[in-house]
Parts: C-alpha cells; sequence; structure tokens
C-alpha cells in the first residue's frame, strides 16, 4: 500500500459532526498527474480505491482533489455517493457570483481546472486562474523541502504568494476566491482569515456534501462486476516508483 497522503487533512476532520469517521483511501497509482496521462491513470487508480472503500463498508466517498479523477467511473461503480472536490468546490464558488481560481500549481497543470469549468459550464464566471508557482516546482516536489512539504505547513514562501494572488484577483473584481488544489485545505482558514472575500475549501465542501448525502441514503458496497478485473490493472503497476502525488480517494465512515 502506497503512503501518499495515507490520513485524512485534520482541518476536515476536526470541522465535522461528531460521529462520523474519516479514512484515507490512497490510489495504488504514483503517477503525479502532470499531464492529461498521468490524469487518466490517476481515474484507474481512484476507481479501484474507491471500489476498495466502499468494499470496507464506508457509507460515501470524497475525491481528495479539484481534478475529480474517475468520478463517473465511480459513481457508476459504486452504490455509495461520490463527490468530487472539483465539483463540489466551484459549486460553493459559483453561488457567490464571479469567482477565480487560486492554484499552487505552474500554468503548465492549468489543464486540470480549465477542464473542470468547462464540464460545469462555469467558464464565463470565472474570472481567471492565478499561479503562484514557476514550472520548477514540479522537479522538487517530495522530501521535507519539497514543495508539497511547504505548502502543507503554509510555509511563508508559498503562502504569500497565494494571498497575493487572492488579493490582484480581488481587485479584478472577483466576489470569491475557490482554492485550486485540495493540498490547499491545511492553509484555507488563514488564508480566509487575511481576505475581505469567501474562500471556498473545495475538499470540505465536498465532505461536507458527503456527510449529508451519506445520511440521506441507505445504499452501501459496490455494484459493478469488474472490481476484480481494475484491481488486477493496478496491481500491475502498484510496485512502481512513488512520485509522491498527494492522490487520493478519502471515505466517509458513520457509525
Amino acid at each position: 500500500m502506497r503512503t501518499i497522503n495515507p490520513a485524512v487533512r485534520p482541518e476536515i476532520g476536526a470541522a465535522l459532526p461528531s460521529g462520523i469517521e474519516l479514512s484515507a483511501w490512497p490510489s495504488r497509482i504514483g503517477a503525479f498527474p502532470a499531464t492529461p496521462v498521468e490524469m487518466a491513470m490517476q481515474a484507474i487508480g481512484h476507481l479501484e480505491a474507491g471500489l476498495s472503500a466502499a468494499e470496507a463498508g464506508a457509507h460515501a466517498a470524497v475525491i481528495d482533489s479539484v481534478a475529480d479523477y474517475g468520478i463517473d467511473a465511480l459513481r457508476a461503480a459504486l452504490a455509495i455517493p461520490v463527490v468530487g472536490s472539483g465539483e463540489a468546490g466551484l459549486t460553493a464558488a459559483a453561488g457567490h457570483g464571479r469567482f477565480a481560481i487560486i492554484t499552487v500549481w505552474p500554468k503548465s497543470m492549468n489543464f486540470v481546472p480549465e477542464q473542470l469549468l468547462r464540464q460545469h459550464g462555469l467558464e464565463a464566471q470565472c474570472l481567471g486562474i492565478h499561479n503562484v508557482a514557476e514550472e520548477g516546482v514540479l522537479d522538487a516536489i517530495a522530501g521535507p523541502d519539497g514543495y508539497l512539504n511547504r505548502i502543507n505547513r503554509a510555509d511563508r514562501s508559498v503562502f504569500d504568494k497565494v494571498l497575493a494572488a487572492v488579493n490582484r484577483a480581488i481587485e479584478e473584481g472577483a466576489q470569491a476566491i475557490m482554492l485550486g488544489c485540495t493540498c490547499m485545505s491545511g492553509m484555507a482558514a488563514k488564508i480566509a482569515a487575511n481576505t475581505s472575500i469567501p474562500v471556498i475549501n473545495p475538499l470540505w465542501e465536498a465532505a461536507k456534501m458527503a456527510v449529508a448525502l451519506a445520511h440521506s441514503s441507505d445504499s452501501t458496497g459496490i455494484k459493478t462486476d469488474r472490481a476484480d478485473l481494475v484491481r488486477r490493472m493496478v496491481n500491475a503497476v502498484a510496485g512502481e516508483v512513488d512520485e509522491n502525488c498527494p492522490v487520493c480517494v478519502a471515505a466517509d465512515e458513520f457509525d
């Protein structure tokens, strides 16, 4: 089992009602989704992770990525509700009017939010995508001093750039900000405290939606007969080098 993002982000669990158990089911495909090729691979990885979560008794699944990897396949395969962070975040942001997306990733990865905006018909409502990173960060993602670690601890070298981008978006007329990666969840409250408009944490929005859907549904398990085939496909590459990408399916379990 891979160790990428092996635990649910603590700020999410702490904000949910009592009686809810959160557990992480990481994708066993360790390819960093820097291009649409790896994104397609992660759709399979997330499908397999979601199948495992549902079979273990989860009552809802949250895709811990604004890319919503494999969301259609997951909804076709699982009997439980499946919520994408990207979908939930965009819905919340659009509810405030014109919004901007602030992402810690470079422009080369804008295919992720751009595809999401097209899928949900929100291109015109989004004022723009603000990138705070240069392309070079993709060469130094992992490790104690890696880019992901700096994001997770809201390092000043990242946070100050995010806040500057937020202020530019406000000057351009944004009425809300959507964070462009669930890895920004840990700094969401800090950004909101320094901002005059709503800051949407897509992972938090997805978790809230999953809780509500799980309470209104009594479906459990899976509804596909292809689980074994999917698992064999993932088994074939699960031992490859882990590129330390924080992609996983977080399952919500209710007592």
